[in-house]
C-alpha cells in the first residue's frame, strides 16, 4: 500500500470538509477523483501530502522515507529555478544533480596529482554506481521526451522559465510530476492547458505506466480513457467504485435506484407501524402499541436518497421562433491586421436547431470566428446574416455581458428592471446564488461563478441562436452535465466552441474544423468523425475500422512491459486494434461477469437461509417475523439487480468474443 487514509475527518471552523472518508491507494492502479467544485478533492491530496492535519481518523503518507518516489501536480506550484525549461524540468531529480555534481568534481580530482587518488576512486566508484540505480544517465533524454510531448519545441527548452506563459510553466509542472512519480502520481486537473496531441499523449503515457495514478479532473472523456477506478466526493464524505467515469455513473444511478426502493419501503413500513400505535396506543392493545413504539425509537433510519443535490438548472426560453435558417455565412473568413486565420468558407447555412460545434487548435481562428459573427470585429472577407426573427446571445471566455460594478442580484435584475425581487432570487437559486451570494461584487467572483452568472444573464435576456465559447471552463462536473441538457433541450441554433470531447460527443449533430488554413463541414457527431476532428491525418478510418466508434474506449489497467514513453508525435493512420488490447478487455469482462455470478450465488445463499427460517417462524412472534419479512423483500430486490448486472455483463462478454 503506497498511501491511504482512514476514518478521515477535517473541519475548517464550522465547516466539515472530510467527513470519515477511507480511501487506500495499492499498487498499479489509476484513481479518477470527482466531486463538486469545493468538495474537497484538493484537500484530500493536501492531506496525504502533509500540508494539512486531520481532525481525526489516521492517515499513511507516500514519503521518501517509505522508499515511494512520488510527483505531485497541482495549477499553483511554483518554479524551483530561474534556468530554462530543461533545467527547471531536471530540478525533480536534486539527488541526481547533487551526485552529477560530485562526479564530475571527482573526475576532476582525479586528473590531479594526489595521495589520496585511492579514495577519490573508491569515492568516484560509489557515486557512479548510486547514479546508475537512479537512471542518472537517462533522465535528459526522458525529460526531453516528456517536453516534446507537452507541446515544447527543442529551441524552447534553454528559454527562461519566468519567460513563459501560465500554460507553460503549467506543463514544465506536470513534466516534473510525470518525471518524479516514478511509484504514485497525484495530478491536479492536469489536462487544463493541454491542447489535443498532448492530452491524447497523456492519456497514453497514464494508461501504459506502471505508476500509480490518482488523478482529479473534470474532463469526464479524459477520466473514461485513465481511470479503472473513481473516488467520489459528495458532501464531504466518500464512495468508491470500480471502472471508469461511465460505468461510475450507470453504478451510481443503479444503486439510487435500489436505495430509493429500500428508503420507500421502510417509510410505508414506518407509516404503517405508526398508523397502528395511533389507533392502539390507548385501547386494549396498548401494550403492543407501546412495544412498536419502541421499536421505531430504535430503528435506524435511512436517509431519503438525493437524486440531484442543487444541481444547476439551465432553461433558455426563446422570445420568439426563429425561421428555418438562423444564419447563413458567406466566403467568410477571420484573422488580424488584414491576415486571415483560413481561407473563405464559401457557403455554410446553420439551421433552427441544428448544434454546429467548431473543432480545431488554438489559434486557427473558432474564437475570432464567433466574435465575428456577434460583430465584435468585423470579416476581413465575405458576410454573415442572421435569419428571420433571430436574436443572438454570446457567451465568451471572458464573461463581457457582466457588468464589474454590478453585484450579482444587480446583474440580473438590471435585464428585467421591473421583476420582482422573489422572481430574481428564485431565478439565481437555480445557478446555485443563495442567500448572502447574491450580494457578491461581479469582481470577487471565482471562474465557475462568473461563467454561471454569464450564462444565468443570456437566459434571463431570452436567445434563439446562441454562440458558445468554451461554455464549460471553470465547471464541475455536474454543472457541465447541466449544461449538456441545456444545449440538448435548447430549440434554437447553437455554434459551439470546444476542447471539451464529452461535450462534443454529447450535443453536436454537425463540425466545423479548422485546420492548416481550411475550414471544412461535415454532417454527423464527433463519434461519426472522432479522427477527423482528432486530427489523425492521413487516409482516413479503413472498412475494417468501421465500428472502431463501438470500441470500448478503456481497457484495464495492465502493468506496462517496459518503461519507454509513449512518442509524442501521433502516427499518421490510426491503427487498427490489436491482440493486446481486445485480450486485456476479454480479461476484464470476464472478471466482471465472475464478480457477478459470485454475487448473484451469495444472494440466492442469503434468500434460501430466510425462506427456511420463516417456514420455522412463529407467526405470533411479529416483530422477529416482520424483521424476516422485510430482509428477504429487500435481499430479492438484490438479487433481481445482481441477476440483471451479471446479465449484461455476460452479454458484454459475448460480444467482445465475436
Amino acid at each position: 500500500m503506497l498511501a491511504s487514509l482512514n476514518h478521515a475527518n477535517l473541519r475548517f471552523g464550522p465547516q466539515e470538509v472530510l467527513k470519515d472518508v477511507s480511501w487506500a491507494l495499492q499498487e498499479d492502479e489509476c484513481w479518477g477523483v470527482i466531486g463538486r467544485n469545493g468538495a474537497g478533492k484538493s484537500t484530500l491530496f493536501k492531506v496525504l501530502l502533509a500540508q494539512l492535519e486531520l481532525d481525526g481518523g489516521t492517515v499513511v503518507r507516500p514519503t521518501k522515507e517509505r522508499g515511494i518516489r512520488m510527483g505531485h501536480y497541482a495549477q499553483d506550484l511554483e518554479p524551483e529555478t530561474d534556468g530554462g525549461v530543461l533545467e527547471e524540468t531536471l530540478a525533480a531529480f536534486g539527488d541526481v544533480n547533487s551526485l552529477q555534481r560530485s562526479i564530475h568534481d571527482l573526475e576532476h580530482r582525479m586528473s590531479e596529482p594526489s595521495s589520496d587518488l585511492d579514495l577519490v576512486m573508491q569515492q568516484y566508484q560509489l557515486a557512479t554506481e548510486a547514479f546508475e540505480r537512479l537512471d542518472g544517465f537517462t533522465i535528459r533524454a526522458r525529460a526531453e521526451s516528456i517536453l516534446f510531448a507537452l507541446g515544447f519545441a527543442p529551441d524552447m527548452l534553454e528559454k527562461n522559465i519566468h519567460e513563459l506563459s501560465g500554460g507553460q510553466k503549467s506543463r514544465v509542472m506536470l513534466a516534473k510530476a510525470i518525471l518524479q512519480g516514478q511509484d504514485l502520481l497525484l495530478l491536479d486537473e492536469p489536462t487544463n492547458h493541454l491542447d489535443l496531441p498532448s492530452l491524447r499523449w497523456l492519456e497514453g503515457f497514464l494508461s501504459d505506466t506502471t505508476s500509480t495514478v490518482a488523478v482529479i479532473s473534470h474532463d469526464r472523456y479524459f477520466l473514461d480513457s485513465v481511470a479503472t477506478s473513481i473516488l467520489e466526493i459528495e458532501a464531504g464524505r466518500s464512495r468508491i467504485f470500480e471502472g471508469n467515469y461511465t460505468e461510475f455513473m450507470e453504478k451510481k444511478e443503479q444503486e439510487l435506484e435500489i436505495a430509493e426502493k429500500h428508503f420507500d419501503q421502510q417509510q410505508g413500513y414506518i407509516r404503517k407501524q405508526e398508523e397502528y400505535i395511533r389507533r392502539n396506543i390507548a385501547g386494549q392493545n396498548t401494550k403492543q402499541a407501546r412495544g412498536r413504539r419502541t421499536h421505531l425509537q430504535k430503528m435506524q433510519r435511512m436517509e431519503k436518497p438525493l437524486r440531484d443535490r442543487r444541481k444547476v438548472k439551465f432553461s433558455f426560453q426563446e422570445t420568439q421562433r426563429s425561421g428555418d435558417t438562423a444564419l447563413v455565412l458567406d466566403n467568410v473568413s477571420v484573422g488580424w491586421d488584414g491576415i486571415p486565420l483560413f481561407a473563405p468558407l464559401e457557403h455554410l447555412q446553420v439551421k433552427r436547431g441544428q448544434k454546429l460545434a467548431i473543432v480545431g487548435f488554438n489559434g486557427t481562428g473558432k474564437s475570432t470566428l464567433l466574435k465575428a459573427i456577434a460583430e465584435e470585429i468585423p470579416f476581413i472577407a465575405g458576410n454573415c446574416r442572421l435569419g428571420s426573427q433571430v436574436k443572438l446571445g454570446y457567451f465568451d471566455q471572458h464573461h463581457r455581458n457582466l457588468d464589474p460594478r454590478n453585484t450579482i442580484y444587480q446583474q440580473i435584475q438590471g435585464v428585467i428592471p421591473m421583476a420582482l425581487k422573489q422572481d430574481v432570487l428564485g431565478f439565481l437559486a437555480k445557478f446555485q446564488f443563495r442567500g448572502d451570494d447574491v450580494d457578491k461584487p461581479v469582481t470577487v467572483l471565482s471562474g465557475g461563478e462568473r461563467a454561471r452568472l454569464s450564462i444565468a444573464t443570456l437566459i434571463r435576456e431570452g436567445v434563439n441562436l446562441l454562440l458558445l465559447d468554451e461554455p464549460t471552463n471553470h465547471m464541475d462536473i455536474h454543472s457541465m452535465e447541466a449544461m449538456e441538457d441545456t444545449i440538448l433541450s435548447f430549440s434554437g441554433a447553437v455554434v459551439l466552441v470546444t476542447h471539451d470531447r464529452y461535450l462534443l460527443g454529447r450535443v453536436s449533430d454537425s463540425l466545423l474544423r479548422i485546420h492548416e488554413g481550411k475550414a471544412e463541414f461535415r454532417e454527423g457527431s464527433y463519434e461519426d468523425h472522432q479522427a477527423w476532428v482528432d486530427l489523425d491525418l492521413g487516409q482516413e478510418p479503413s472498412d475494417d475500422l468501421e465500428d472502431e466508434k463501438n470500441k470500448p474506449k478503456v481497457k484495464g489497467k495492465e502493468p506496462a512491459k517496459n518503461r519507454e514513453l509513449p512518442k509524442p508525435n501521433p502516427p499518421s493512420v490510426r491503427p487498427p486494434a490489436i491482440d493486446k488490447d481486445r485480450q486485456r478487455t476479454l480479461k476484464r469482462l470476464e472478471r466482471l461477469v465472475s464478480e457477478a455470478e459470485a454475487r448473484v450465488s451469495e444472494l440466492e445463499g442469503e434468500a434460501t437461509n430466510l425462506n427456511r427460517e420463516l417456514v420455522t417462524a412463529d407467526p405470533a412472534d411479529w416483530k422477529s417475523f416482520q424483521e424476516k419479512t422485510d430482509a428477504l423483500k429487500a435481499i430479492e430486490m438484490d438479487l433481481a439487480y445482481a441477476l440483471s448486472e451479471w446479465e449484461e455483463r455476460q452479454r458484454a462478454l459475448e460480444e467482445a468474443q465475436i
